[in-house]
C-alpha cells in the first residue's frame, strides 16, 4: 500500500517546473469559472498571491466576460439545441470536457448560493467569494485552517516557507470578510481563526475542479499533492453526520501521485451519529479501508454508483462514510445538471 504519510502543519504552495509556474490543483480551474479571464493571466493571478505582492482581490469589470447566462458551455449547449430541427439532423452535443466544466461550475454556483450572508450569484459577487477562498486553497492557509483553530501568528509560522507576515494577513482578512473563516475570541488571548461550515464546504467545488483536471490534465496544473488529500478530508468530515448504529474506525487513503508512491488521507472513527475523531496519521494495518488515487476518490464521493474505490474490512462501514461524505457535499451527484436543479428549488 506504499508509505504512511506524515501529518505536517508547513505545507507547500503550487510549485513550478523550470521557470514555469504551475497552479495548485484546482485553484485555476475555479478562478477560470469564477472569471472567465484568461487562462495566463490567470496563473499570474495565482503566482503573485504567492511571492506576496497584492494581487485583486476582486476581478475588474473590464475582465469579467459573463452573460446572462454565465457559462460558454451552457450557452453552446442551447445554442446547438435551438439550431435542431426534428427529423433533420440530430442536435450538437457537449463534449465529455464540456460536461464536465458544466458539473463544476454548478457545484461552485451550488456553494455560492449556501453562502451565509445571503444566495450569491456567478459574476461579480461571486467573484468577491470565490477569489479569497481559491487563493488561499492556493497559499495553503486553507490547508493550515482545516486542521483546527489557529492565531494569526501560528498561521504566519506554519505558512513561513510559503507566504511572508503581510499576505497572510491579507487573505485572513478577506476569508474572514467573505464569511469563510471566522475570529473566535476567548478571555485575554489574541483570537484564534477558524472555518466557517460554508468555508469548510468549498472542499466541494474544490472536489468537482479536481475531477475535472485529473480527466483532462494540463502542464499548468499539479497534481493533487499529500496536503491537498489531509486538507480536503479535515475541511469534509466535521460537516457529516452517519446513522447512529454505524460504529468504527476507517481509513480513507488516496493513493498520491509521484515518483515515490505515498498514501495520504484521514484515519476516521464513526460514533454516535457523527465524526467521533479524525487524523491524517494514517493505520498503516487498518482494519477497514477505502484506498483510491484523486481520480477515483472524486469519482466515487461526487457519485457513489461509480464505486471506483478498493473496500476493505467492514465494507459497509466504509460505505457509510463515503455516502455521508456524497449527501452532505455533492447531493446531486455526478450529473453535471445537477447542481442547477437543486438551485433553483
Amino acid at each position: 500500500m506504499g508509505n504512511v504519510s506524515c501529518h505536517n502543519r508547513r505545507v507547500a504552495a503550487g510549485g513550478a517546473t523550470g521557470s514555469e509556474f504551475r497552479a495548485r490543483t484546482a485553484a485555476l480551474t475555479l478562478l477560470w469559472v469564477a472569471t472567465s479571464v484568461d487562462r495566463e493571466a490567470l496563473l499570474g493571478t495565482l503566482e503573485s498571491s504567492l511571492e506576496g505582492m497584492p494581487g485583486p482581490t476582486v476581478p475588474s469589470e473590464d475582465d469579467v466576460e459573463y452573460e446572462e447566462e454565465l457559462d460558454e458551455y451552457e450557452r453552446e449547449r442551447e445554442a446547438a439545441l435551438a439550431e435542431h430541427e426534428p427529423g433533420v439532423r440530430e442536435p450538437m452535443q457537449l463534449t465529455g470536457k464540456g460536461e464536465e466544466m458544466l458539473f463544476v461550475t454548478g457545484a461552485l454556483e451550488r456553494w455560492l448560493q449556501r453562502c451565509p450572508q445571503g444566495p450569491l450569484e456567478l459574476g461579480l459577487a461571486g467573484a468577491r467569494a470565490v477569489m479569497p477562498m481559491v487563493l488561499s486553497w492556493s497559499a495553503t492557509l486553507t490547508h493550515a485552517l482545516a486542521q483546527g483553530p489557529l492565531t494569526s501568528a501560528e498561521l504566519e509560522h506554519a505558512l513561513s516557507s510559503v507566504l511572508e507576515p503581510e499576505p497572510v494577513e491579507r487573505q485572513l482578512e478577506a476569508m474572514v470578510g467573505s464569511g469563510q473563516a471566522e475570529a473566535l475570541y476567548g478571555s485575554g488571548r489574541a483570537p484564534v481563526y477558524a472555518l466557517t461550515d460554508w468555508g469548510r464546504e468549498a472542499v466541494s467545488p474544490i472536489v468537482a475542479a479536481v475531477r475535472f483536471e485529473q480527466r483532462y490534465p494540463e502542464a499548468d496544473v499539479l497534481d493533487p499533492d499529500v496536503f491537498d488529500v489531509e486538507a480536503a478530508f479535515q475541511m469534509a468530515l466535521p460537516l457529516i453526520e452517519v446513522p447512529p448504529a454505524v460504529r468504527g474506525t476507517v481509513r480513507a487513503g488516496v493513493l498520491v501521485p509521484g515518483e515515490e508512491e505515498l498514501i495520504a488521507g484521514a484515519t476516521v472513527q464513526l460514533e454516535g451519529g457523527r465524526i467521533a475523531a479524525s487524523s491524517p496519521l494514517l493505520d498503516r494495518v487498518p482494519e477497514t479501508w477505502a484506498t483510491g488515487t484523486p481520480l477515483e476518490w472524486c469519482e466515487t464521493v461526487t457519485d457513489p454508483a461509480a464505486a471506483k474505490l478498493d473496500l476493505g474490512g467492514d465494507v459497509p462501514l466504509a460505505q457509510g462514510l463515503i455516502e455521508a461524505l456524497h449527501e452532505r457535499l455533492w447531493p446531486f451527484g455526478g450529473d453535471p445538471a445537477g447542481p442547477r436543479r437543486l438551485r433553483l428549488r
